[in-house]
């Protein structure tokens, strides 16, 4: 069914519904034996892929717009079904989206219903940001074809993806919620020792906001507890500057944990030459920076595994896209958000303008330390 203006009104993608094939679509021929899809044409492949990849009903109601959008494109404007799309239609379709042209055909800013005469598929351009969510949904489907043997390869992958200007402090932070899923993931660990690591591990950067070569660097008499009976843990920082961190009694008891699982005593010995952060060996080595980096990794990569078993798809991409300096960002935020106090945010960050208002931190230390330990919290080792 056409409109006046030659664009199909509607593809309906809906699961255990018949799927609506335009009738410039020819029937795609059965794959070969490798083609675990199997399906008739790439319109119901394309359904396949919603109905097997997308459970929540506002993600599959996403997807299937994109993806829509661009099968009605590849028809209208160059005559192809999905698996004769190349790298070149895609750069196009990349352009296109920034300004749907013809405008009569493409865009109504009115938003009509699907079965009537002036529905469009869009209202407009689209964001930066929105394009590159688009071609990330259509390049996901085609990693999908492709994985389950329908096609050879993935044209979307060869094309960059536009890129939104924006905040690196504020998109490379995780809600509290991913924290936790992290802390899940890590409990879900087979080995104790490595499960010990990895927990005070992801508390002390979650906690501390220290850079990750400041945690590799450091040793285990690193941390010392003040006269007023509050741990820190001493770092050198960019530039050669050595500041204090606080540690909570948490994260200190999470640190004890962690020694009794490599075979060390629960409190640290004076001068103890023992790295902050081991391999997950026996063999007491420090671990190195790339070490850290790729077991952070890898515990968000489970946990965005974690998410998508419970349909939170964006906390799932922003898990996955996750790594050691996003646990910095996240510390400073989540305590800006709870406290406003920025000066002490600074302070604890280790930032190098700092020189008029550290002589009055340094003069309320007590007050920076439990500012700090009473608003962050992680869950408890099990």
């Amino acid at each position: 069914m056409s409109s006046r203006t030659g664009l199909p009104t509607r593809l309906d993608f809906q699961a255990n519904t018949e799927i609506a094939l335009l009738d410039a679509y020819a029937m795609v021929q059965p794959g070969e034996a490798h083609d675990l899809i199997q399906a008739n044409s790439d319109i119901e492949a394309a359904a396949i892929w919603l109905t097997t990849t997308a459970t929540n009903l506002k993600t599959r109601r996403v997807m299937r717009k994109e993806v829509e959008r661009f099968i009605l494109w590849a028809l209208h404007t160059r005559g192809k079904q999905l698996s004769q799309i190349n790298v070149m239609d895609v750069s196009d379709y990349a352009t296109f989206l920034a300004d749907p042209q013809p405008r009569e055909v493409w865009v109504s800013e009115t938003k009509y219903p699907r079965h009537h005469e002036q529905w469009r598929p869009f209202a407009g351009p689209l964001s930066l940001s929105s394009q590159r969510y688009a071609l990330m949904q259509i390049g996901s489907m085609y990693t999908w074809m492709v994985k389950g043997g329908r096609l050879k390869g993935n044209p979307v992958a060869l094309v960059r993806k536009p890129q939104a200007p924006h905040d690196p402090t504020i998109k490379r932070l995780l809600p509290e919620e991913g924290i936790a899923l992290a802390f899940e993931a890590i409990n879900l660990t087979k080995s104790p020792r490595k499960r010990a690591r990895d927990h005070f591990m992801l508390s002390l950067f979650y906690l501390t906001g220290v850079r990750t070569f400041e945690g590799t660097t450091s040793n285990m008499s690193s941390i010392h507890r003040s006269a007023s009976g509050t741990w820190w843990l001493n770092v050198l920082g960019k530039r050669n500057k050595i500041r204090d961190v606080p540690i909570s009694d948490e994260l200190y008891q999470d640190l004890q944990l962690y020694r009794e699982a490599f075979g060390l005593p629960r409190d640290i010995p004076s001068k103890d030459p023992t790295p902050l952060l081991l391999a997950a060996n026996s063999k007491l080595k420090r671990a190195h920076t790339s070490t850290v980096l790729k077991a952070i990794i890898a515990i968000m990569t489970r946990a965005a595994g974690l998410a998508v078993q419970r349909e939170q798809f964006d906390l799932a991409d922003r898990l996955a896209d996750a790594t050691t300096h996003w646990l910095r960002h996240s510390c400073f935020s989540h305590l800006a958000k709870a406290t406003g106090d920025l000066v002490m945010i600074k302070s604890l960050a280790g930032h190098s303008k700092m020189e008029t208002t550290s002589r009055y931190l340094h003069s309320e230390d007590d007050e920076l330390h439990a500012g700090v330990v009473q608003t962050l919290s992680t869950p408890r080792l099990k």
